[in-house]
């Protein structure tokens, strides 16, 4: 079992598995002492849950709690619900309604605290952190809080007890050293805060470029901006798409000054939070990441990194409503903005609002007219809904701003080759995909297509065996390239081959019409008409291209002579 999951919190994972399982979660059970439970409510409030459809079940489940306040498990399921909606007040109001009759839960008791800790009833807060559950997650980040509300009430000697209780082999140390560095930040110490910062980058089995950030940026502080530039510079190079390191390099080469990473516990709390967040994603862990961002954005509203994961992970889960949401609070001074706009314009189209999407492509070009990723994303728009003659405008766009090519602009080239064919400009394709293979030697699919269009186009027939021949050395498991080699091998006249690598081909992929339809072809032609016919039936089961079906109907009533 991975390590992980030793540190995830088991009432967590029970109760996401109590609201999504249908058969776990039985209305009569909860409502045994309510003759007048809101089975409606809550059981559209369940499917819009099991939907992903945060939003609605937050409200139904409410709706039912307000027909059955005193019902228990209800109570407990619908904080759960207002989590992952990130509807925290609602929930701590749930929350101290269950203390009240001596029901809480290690939920209750952690947003309780939470209550207590950002109201500033730090006494009080401190006597909760020690109630609360030392099991799963909370195990690892209950030092933290008591060390956060230690701070907040001026005690730093004893946060520096607890810093210095952390265990030099413990797992996830990054975690505990990273929080360590933002605690004595808070503190006023920059040197032992630039310590614990470095001891969290040296860490490994995490990228941490939080913690990259927040050294750069402790050291800007001391004035060391050349030895900031240079962290900066080589995390930059391991992650070029972090838009706060690249906002933050850029910052330290022009000298200028940014706010002190952390400025308050509150930050503090969001930061720990958020960690945990990024922790649990490493593994895919969306759902109980979900609670911590929210966590997070409790304490922090302002706080873009966890906007934009959280909007992330609803995207995946198809709820879009709540990851328009979040992507809209990310505001123009934060150097996620632009991402957060394009991913936005991407959100319309998954929301099957095509219109929309496109309007919000065009109205970025006109704001970056000369920034590739948004020309990329206009051509890829019009690629992916095959409006291929405006795609290839919108990809010479692109290829207009490279200022120097470099090997990963293979794929540039591969794809505007493939709408070059799509609008049947094949002499355009051709060099486009010779030129994708001069910047990506023996790339898989670049040979495969390339080879392939000269086998079906008659042509080049030696050049295209050799290279699938090497397509499938690199790529064995790929059905797709071992069925461009079977087809070149029959074309080629070498039908017992054919039909071996066929073969292998339709195992390898099983839901491809066009390789059975080869199949059957290389099966007809050496004589096995019986199998023949059953890979074409095949063939039709799958929803063959449309201009495709009466030749594979024709063939399957009187077979077909090879050509």
């Amino acid at each position: 079992m991975n390590k992980i999951m030793k540190f995830i919190n088991t009432t967590f994972l029970c109760l996401i598995m109590f609201m999504t399982s249908p058969n776990l979660v039985n209305a009569q059970s909860l409502s045994a002492d309510a003759p007048d439970f809101p089975f409606g409510e809550y059981l559209t409030g369940r499917h819009a849950y099991a939907n992903n459809q945060y939003g609605d079940a937050a409200d139904n489940y409410l709706r039912a709690l307000d027909l059955d306040p005193e019902n228990v498990e209800l109570n407990k399921i619908t904080i759960t619900v207002l989590i992952t909606a990130g509807k925290i007040d609602e929930a701590i109001k749930i929350a101290n309604r269950l203390k009240d009759i001596d029901q809480e839960s290690d939920i209750s008791t952690l947003l309780l605290f939470f209550e207590q800790a950002k109201n500033k009833n730090l006494d009080q807060a401190l006597l909760m952190a020690e109630e609360l559950s030392s099991t799963g997650i909370l195990n690892l980040v209950k030092p933290i809080f008591k060390a956060w509300t230690l701070a907040d009430l001026g005690r730093f000697d004893e946060v520096e007890q607890i810093i210095s209780s952390f265990e030099e082999e413990a797992a996830f140390n990054f975690f505990n050293y990273y929080q360590s560095g933002l605690l004595f930040e808070f503190m006023g110490n920059a040197q032992k805060a630039e310590l614990y910062y470095f001891k969290a980058l040296g860490q490994k089995g995490l990228l941490n470029l939080r913690a990259a950030e927040a050294y750069g940026a402790i050291m800007r502080a001391q004035q060391k901006n050349g030895q900031a530039i240079t962290v900066y510079k080589e995390y930059v190079e391991k992650a070029p798409t972090n838009e706060q390191l690249k906002a933050r390099l850029f910052n330290a080469e022009n000298n200028i000054s940014e706010k002190p990473f952390i400025e308050n516990v509150n930050q503090g709390y969001a930061e720990m939070f958020y960690t945990v967040a990024v922790v649990l994603m490493q593994d895919n862990i969306s759902q109980i990441a979900t609670n911590y961002l929210q966590y997070a954005l409790y304490f922090s509203p302002d706080f873009p990194l966890a906007h934009f994961m959280q909007a992330q992970i609803f995207e995946n889960d198809k709820y879009f409503e709540g990851a328009a949401e979040h992507l809209n609070e990310i505001t123009n001074n934060s150097p996620l903005y632009f991402q957060s706009k394009l991913q936005r314009a991407w959100l319309f189209n998954e929301m099957e609002q095509p219109d929309e999407a496109l309007r919000a492509f065009k109205k970025l070009e006109t704001e970056y007219p000369k920034s590739r990723e948004v020309l990329n994303s206009i051509a890829e728009f019009y690629r992916t809904h095959a409006r291929y003659a405006e795609a290839i405008p919108a990809y010479n766009k692109v290829v207009d701003v490279i200022t120097e090519e470099i090997e990963r602009d293979w794929m540039l080239y591969y794809t505007r080759g493939i709408v070059f064919d799509q609008e049947k400009r094949w002499l355009e394709a051709e060099k486009d995909f010779q030129k994708a293979l001069e910047l990506r030697p023996e790339q898989p699919m670049v040979m495969n297509y390339l080879a392939y269009s000269w086998v079906d186009q008659g042509k080049n027939y030696v050049k295209a065996k050799g290279m699938l021949e090497r397509a499938v050395e690199l790529r064995p498991n790929d059905g797709y390239i071992a069925d461009s080699l079977g087809w070149a091998l029959y074309k080629m006249g070498d039908d017992e081959e054919a039909v071996g690598v066929l073969e292998r081909a339709a195992q390898l992929q099983t839901q491809d019409w066009a390789i059975n339809d080869h199949l059957g072809d290389a099966y007809w032609t050496i004589g096995r008409k019986n199998e023949a016919r059953f890979q074409w039936r095949h063939a039709l089961s799958l929803s063959p291209d449309a201009d495709k079906i009466d030749g594979i109907k024709t063939k399957i009533k009187v077979g077909f002579n090879k050509k």
